[in-house]
């Protein structure tokens, strides 16, 4: 009982993608470890294990600035096949430079994702592919310790979509894009709800000694249910903390992907 409480606490699917105030574009080659420009500052870095580009589409709502000022963030991150990351200074985000979040920070997560890939890549637009996605949140160092989790995200056969242009350039980077103002981000083609069928809505925490906690709101439900994806049974979310590993089963909900997909 007490390790399912456990499971229940830390499970999650957190993207919480933030970088700088205003417009600010982070690309990473594939595959180099995790750095922020501060060692103290809190830190969130996203490692994709798929086969596929990774799109992340979130809303960050709600998060308190230095000066007090409250703030929504909306955030379009590309990263790629096996092993690509992106890293995000949260605190430089926020205004606190170099140093960790205020003890009781929380910021609200919702947020869609999807798998593409450029034309004549394999695998093929159209196919299907799982995704497979890395988090991990810390403060205090430059990387991460043994200590700060790695959450997986996990979810079968998806369908995988063309990778469009920004503002008619070609993503070939690891990209972080945040804007203040929703719909911001010039896609060709466009990415629609079917594109990012997967939606989630977390919590992330930040403790007085920069610990980083995110806390499962919705799992990670379909959206949309399409021919390709309706065998897609289970997605899973697992910890791995201290060598032992926790997991969660997702059971997709019809009535709650017809909710999110409004």
């Amino acid at each position: 009982m007490k390790q399912n409480n456990l499971i229940i606490a830390i499970a999650l699917i957190a993207v919480i993608v933030i970088a700088a105030l205003a417009v600010t574009t982070f690309m990473k080659p594939q595959g180099q470890q995790a750095s922020a420009a501060g060692d103290n500052a809190t830190k969130l870095a996203f490692y994709n294990n798929g086969t596929t580009w990774l799109h992340l589409d979130v809303i960050l709502e709600n998060v308190t600035l230095k000066n007090g000022t409250v703030q929504n963030f909306y955030v379009q991150v590309f990263m790629q096949p096996n092993n690509g990351t992106a890293v995000i200074d949260l605190s430089n985000l926020a205004g606190y430079g170099n140093e960790k979040l205020p003890a009781g920070t929380n910021i609200t997560v919702l947020a869609s994702k999807g798998l593409f890939m450029p034309a004549g890549s394999t695998p093929a637009i159209g196919d299907t592919a799982d995704l497979n996605l890395n988090m991990q949140g810390w403060s205090n160092t430059g990387q991460p310790t043994d200590d700060d989790g790695i959450y997986n995200v996990f979810y079968p056969q998806l369908n995988i979509s063309e990778l469009p242009t920004i503002s008619g350039n070609p993503i070939t980077s690891d990209t972080v894009i945040i804007k203040t103002e929703p719909n911001q981000v010039q896609f060709n083609p466009e990415i629609t709800k079917k594109q990012d069928p997967i939606f989630e809505h977390e919590t992330v925490n930040v403790d007085e000694n920069g610990k980083v906690t995110i806390t499962i709101v919705q799992a990670p439900t379909l959206q949309i249910l399409s021919n390709a994806n309706q065998n897609a049974k289970y997605g899973k979310v697992t910890l791995t903390k201290n060598g032992k590993t926790h997991t969660i089963i997702i059971i997709p909900i019809p009535p709650l992907c017809h909710i999110m997909a409004g």
